[in-house]
């Protein structure tokens, strides 16, 4: 018996193949690696803690000294107290909290439209970042409509499973028995893991049903609904499917993990020769506080080239995975109506189609 999932890898590995190297063109890869950081962007918050220290340090000036044992008073004094400072520090706060929140929300939406200008571009092997973007602008707001409300679901789960936890955290319960904190530590990973698995099943089911959404023109819920009604006549090929994709990722991360520390060895010696070199010139003109000045855009130069060099050869790393899924889509659903650049006549055993010959 052949298993759509496990023949799919061929066809994706032919079309990667196809699309990135017969003819190869760095402007698509550079158009492919925007959408490939857009759809793929992860979301990382850091922050320095000067600015609250510094805060805390003047309030705790305009106290009375404790010494070790004694309870201080509250201070009768209160104008001593910088309140207009708190209050502004607290309004920045705010503000960043609120300016962290709207571009996660910019980013997120953006990467919803650039899921079905993946999706095109792929089928077509055209990519129109313009165009595409016009095109599935109404589409990709649903998709982001859905995600929001999903985000919205998982935390109010994630909310009932710290719930044991609060009067804990709050020091309204006394200190719980062995037992009873192994229960509640069970009930905790007991619902993460199982919200874990519905989000991954979700999230599958959601790829699945953006290409039909696109080629049935359909709404993105209709097209899940399909999706899943098809996974309940065969979700064993489902299953393989998605065991495959694990095995995939791996592979994918490993490769990513030795083009990365490749890339980084390989531009590190490059740069570290020029910057050696730019180095002894300047200095034999200027001082060392002008020199670091002279040598600061040669540095962001160094950045921005290898972060595009990074994007880039993460290209067939996303390529790959994305026509992995539209071809077992292709082969798994009936009807499914994928335009691919290469199809041609549908080969009987697989379900794929094949390029056609020429005559």
């Amino acid at each position: 018996m052949s298993w759509y999932g496990i023949d799919a890898v061929d066809r994706a590995f032919s079309r990667t193949k196809k699309a990135l190297f017969e003819p190869f063109d760095f402007w698509k890869w550079v158009k492919l690696a925007i959408i490939i950081f857009f759809v793929g962007t992860t979301y990382n918050y850091g922050g320095s803690g000067s600015s609250y220290r510094t805060g805390i340090q003047e309030l705790e000036s305009n106290l009375p000294y404790t010494s070790p044992g004694q309870i201080s008073a509250f201070p009768v004094n209160l104008s001593n107290i910088n309140f207009d400072y708190i209050q502004s520090l607290s309004e920045t706060i705010i503000s960043l909290v609120v300016l962290f929140i709207l571009l996660i929300l910019a980013l997120l939406f953006i990467s919803s439209v650039m899921e079905f200008v993946f999706v095109e571009s792929l089928v077509k092997n055209e990519v129109h970042l313009r165009d595409y973007s016009k095109k599935f602008l109404k589409k990709g707001s649903s998709l982001f409509i859905i995600r929001i409300a999903l985000v919205l679901l998982f935390f109010i789960v994630f909310l009932i499973a710290i719930m044991p936890f609060i009067p804990i955290l709050l020091g309204e319960s006394s200190e719980p028995s062995l037992l009873s904190l192994i229960g509640r530590v069970s009930w905790f990973i007991g619902v993460m893991t199982v919200l874990t698995l519905f989000g991954l099943v979700i999230n599958s089911f959601l790829s699945l049903a953006i290409p039909l959404s696109i080629y049935k023109e359909t709404e993105i819920l209709s097209a899940f609904s399909m999706i899943f009604g098809n996974f309940r006549k065969s979700w064993k090929e489902v299953v393989v499917y998605w065991f495959i994709r694990f095995i995939i990722s791996i592979v994918i991360g490993v490769l990513a993990a030795i083009f990365f520390v490749s890339l980084i060895l390989g531009s590190g010696l490059v740069f570290l020769a020029i910057d050696g070199i730019l180095y002894f010139l300047f200095s034999s003109f200027v001082s060392e506080p002008l020199l670091w000045i002279l040598l600061l855009p040669f540095a962001i130069i160094e950045l921005v080239l290898f972060f595009g060099a990074l994007l880039l050869i993460s290209v067939p790393l996303g390529v790959f995975p994305k026509y992995h899924l539209l071809s077992f889509l292709e082969a798994w659903f009936e009807d499914s109506e994928i335009p691919f650049f290469d199809a041609a006549v549908l080969e009987p055993e697989t379900g794929f189609n094949e390029p056609k010959p020429n005559l």
